[in-house]
């Protein structure tokens, strides 16, 4: 494949069904303490996809909270050398919780780790971790419960979930790290928690 490319390797059906198998894996874990953590910017839209599909489930629609996390810029500059995590994001109550993190992707696990440490902090209980995908390559101690899917990716390669609001469609697609740069280039106003 040319490092200019993306290559789709999901369409909107194929994540409309992974996100419909992560609910059903969610559900059995959804009580009344439940709620569901969505990391700004994808795993926030992500979130409530789940808790829509949780609602047919479970009964009950989770509550839902965002939270922003921000490390790259959308043509994967690193901004922060640890993840910056904004605090007044988080506007529901923590303590004795069980909070399910939501993110679209998961690589080496440092947001995650922030997140989770923050959010263990505030009082939360019990912690787990649902991803539409996950790639080789962790550094940090996290594991995700809720996988959509999972990708060996080369590591000059990024994955890229395609989020409504985002972009206008579901998706998974994978591009050389060079791809998403000169793209982004072209795109002033982008700025992603990556």
């Amino acid at each position: 494949m040319h490092e200019d490319r993306e290559l789709r390797i999901a369409e909107p059906g194929d994540v409309e069904t992974l996100l419909d198998e992560m609910a059903a894996s969610i559900a059995p874990h959804v009580g009344t303490h439940t709620a569901l953590i969505g990391i700004l910017r994808r795993g926030a839209p992500l979130a409530h996809m789940l808790a829509d599909r949780l609602v047919r489930h479970v009964g009950q629609r989770p509550e839902i909270c965002e939270l922003k996390l921000k490390r790259y810029s959308d043509d994967l500059e690193l901004l922060h050398e640890h993840p910056h995590l904004d605090k007044e994001t988080l506007d529901i109550e923590t303590r004795g919780r069980h909070l399910i993190l939501v993110d679209d992707v998961l690589y080496t696990g440092e947001s995650m780790m922030r997140a989770a440490g923050f959010l263990r902090h505030a009082g939360a209980t019990r912690l787990q971790i649902a991803v539409l995908a996950q790639r080789c390559g962790r550094t940090m101690p996290v594991h995700a419960e809720f996988v959509g899917c999972t990708l060996d990716v080369r590591p000059n390669w990024v994955i890229h979930c395609h989020v409504p609001p985002y972009e206008p469609e579901l998706g998974i697609s994978v591009a050389h790290q060079e791809a998403v740069r000169s793209r982004s280039a072209d795109t002033p106003d982008a700025s992603d928690n990556r």
